[in-house]
């Protein structure tokens, strides 16, 4: 038996199409923070090379944001969350969420920061998602990517 993907295009944030399936989609209960009234997005990879995913909002074009599994360059990261924060999602373990945080790159990109203490929980059976505060107090709000222990990186 075949199943076939339902294919769409979307209009991202810098005014290119993208063509996307099902698998591309989750729902984001409640929004993000900020932003709660955006529910629907599409996880859109940002090329074929690179770690980073832009997490594109179906229902404003122009909302879109760059982020990244957290535990590419924090191998060691485990969130904290509630079994009620995880059931919201139909989650029972944090082993089984695909994670993305959202990440902010300034002009110097070898500041670039993610955000360790709200991450993007995503249940990718159901494809339903929720940002989470970790109750960890290890985990920061702008965690340096390219940074030692997501310390701000030395200046040479």
């Amino acid at each position: 038996m075949t199943t076939s993907e339902n294919k769409r295009l979307i209009k991202t944030r810098f005014g290119k199409e993208v063509e996307i399936t099902d698998k591309n989609l989750v729902t984001i209960k409640d929004g993000l923070l900020g932003f709660e009234t955006y529910e629907s997005y599409a996880v859109i990879p940002h090329g074929d090379e690179s770690p980073f995913l832009w997490l594109q909002s179906l229902d404003e074009p122009q909302l879109a944001f760059i982020t990244i599994d957290p535990r590419i360059f924090a191998q060691d990261y485990v969130p904290n969350f509630s079994e009620n924060e995880l059931s919201s999602i139909e989650l029972t373990s944090i082993s089984e969420a695909v994670l993305l945080a959202i990440v902010v790159i300034p002009d110097d990109p070898k500041l670039m920061t993610a955000n360790l203490q709200a991450p993007i929980v995503i249940n990718a059976k159901n494809r339903q998602g929720k940002q989470m505060i970790s109750s960890s107090q290890e985990h920061k709000v702008r965690h340096y990517i390219l940074g030692k222990n997501g310390e701000p990186p030395e200046k040479k």
